[in-house]
């Protein structure tokens, strides 16, 4: 599970047919991404866990270093993308998270492999992992147009949650059959291929904009400036951080919860966590009715306040039959977080005036996507000084409190998120 990714921006030129054949890549191109994205996800820290016989906290270091990035440089990158053409920038970015993930199995058969190593590995893939994202949030309207924008969503939704029901399983058979080392060549293909796809993708090139460039340092402030002014943005934004902060505090020592404390085998903690793509899945077949029958004010407050409390299952898990508690801990989870994500990133895109978009959502960004490795090295220390189901039910108990943000906000009587504000005036002091 991972708080899904939309777009929203400028059109491109192409002719309609085009435009469905670069579509069609440019999918191709995020299921192969986000399969890479995923199998990772849970390969890595199994490798710590397992293979390199990792302790608890070494196992969050190697987690945190995949999303460190977006904390350091979340907020620059948006405004130099901004600053770039977008297809070069994800081409790059792919070639690079490739070429990095490469080196693990090939320490591994040198007998050279260390937590220290994987720590690396994982940062350089999320440095460029947050410049295809922030470059992806924004090529998508080049491509389609934005009459194209929200039937481009849904599939790109349905693509990401396809991708995040299939890589957990995928990952830990793998795992299983030929180590963790080896499944790490599985995302290292994924990203290459989709290199290949996006380096496919036809039509007229994007529009750099030639007007005379702010200080970067202003045109980040501007961003920030904009969401924590914004009295909806504001308290969206405070949820997203809390809820993946304490997710991430959870969901690592879940990982060696499982590994470690109950040796579950690996190809059955990856389909314990498929059940969270399944979820998805299931929830992007309804969205669509559930934010149109009750509006999307009322699918984001009631999203969060459902699902959030249902990670409170996986604290109880146990060996046997308890540890279906984890699948249905992380369906439940999923499936709110879709509907979460749809209804107020959709609004994002409306609302957020074009010339702040990149800005805006490399902001959100490095909030919510920042805070997931501060929560896992806490529940990394947690697990450290207490033990791992320790720190599962304290990151459970932060996810199912995150909802108050929304409950004590303007948004709870919202059935409708309201029309687009007014942009901040560019002069920042």
């Amino acid at each position: 599970m991972q708080i899904s990714k939309f777009r929203g921006g400028r059109t491109g030129s192409a002719s309609r047919s085009e435009r469905e054949s670069n579509l069609r890549r440019l999918l191709l191109a995020q299921a192969l991404s986000q399969t890479g994205f995923v199998v990772l996800s849970l390969a890595m820290p199994l490798l710590a866990a397992t293979t390199l016989q990792a302790s608890p906290f070494q196992v969050s270091m190697v987690s945190a270093s995949q999303t460190v990035a977006f904390l350091l440089i979340g907020l620059p990158v948006g405004v130099w993308v901004d600053r770039m053409r977008r297809r070069p920038v994800m081409i790059v970015a792919d070639l690079v998270r490739a070429a990095a993930l490469a080196l693990v199995p090939a320490l591994w058969m040198l007998d050279a492999l260390a937590v220290t190593h994987l720590c690396a590995v994982a940062f350089v893939v999320g440095l460029a992992t947050v410049f295809f994202d922030v470059a992806d949030q924004s090529y998508l309207p080049h491509v389609v147009g934005r009459d194209g924008l929200v039937r481009a969503n849904a599939r790109l939704v349905a693509v990401d949650q396809t991708a995040s029901a299939a890589g957990p399983g995928m990952a830990g058979l793998i795992v299983q059959a030929v180590t963790a080392p080896l499944a790490i060549v599985v995302s290292c293909v994924s990203y290459a291929a989709s290199a290949l796809c996006v380096a496919r993708i036809g039509g007229p090139p994007e529009q750099v904009a030639k007007e005379p460039r702010e200080r970067l340092d202003r045109s980040i402030l501007q961003g920030i400036r904009y969401v924590l002014g914004h009295t909806v943005l504001r308290p969206l934004v405070a949820c997203s951080t809390t809820m993946t902060f304490c997710w991430s505090m959870g969901y690592g020592m879940l990982l060696v919860l499982l590994a470690q404390d109950l040796e579950v085998p690996a190809v059955t903690i990856g389909l314990l966590f498929t059940a969270g793509g399944v979820g998805g899945l299931a929830a992007t077949v309804v969205v669509g009715r559930v934010v149109e029958r009750i509006g999307d004010g009322r699918a984001v407050v009631l999203s969060v306040t459902l699902a959030a409390p249902c990670t409170l299952l996986a604290g109880l898990t146990g060996t046997g039959p308890r540890l279906a508690l984890v699948a249905c801990a992380q369906f439940a989870f999923a499936a709110g977080l879709v509907i979460y994500n749809v209804a107020q990133v959709s609004y994002r895109q409306r609302s957020v005036p074009p010339d702040l978009l990149g800005r805006v959502n490399a902001t959100v960004r490095f909030f919510a996507w920042g805070a997931r490795p501060l929560g896992v090295l806490l529940g990394g220390a947690v697990a450290e000084f207490h033990d791992a189901r320790s720190a599962v039910w304290a990151g459970a108990a932060g996810t199912a409190l995150s909802a108050l943000w929304l409950l004590f906000s303007p948004l709870r009587s919202m059935r409708v998120l309201p029309a687009p504000e007014p942009p901040v005036d560019k002069e920042v002091p």
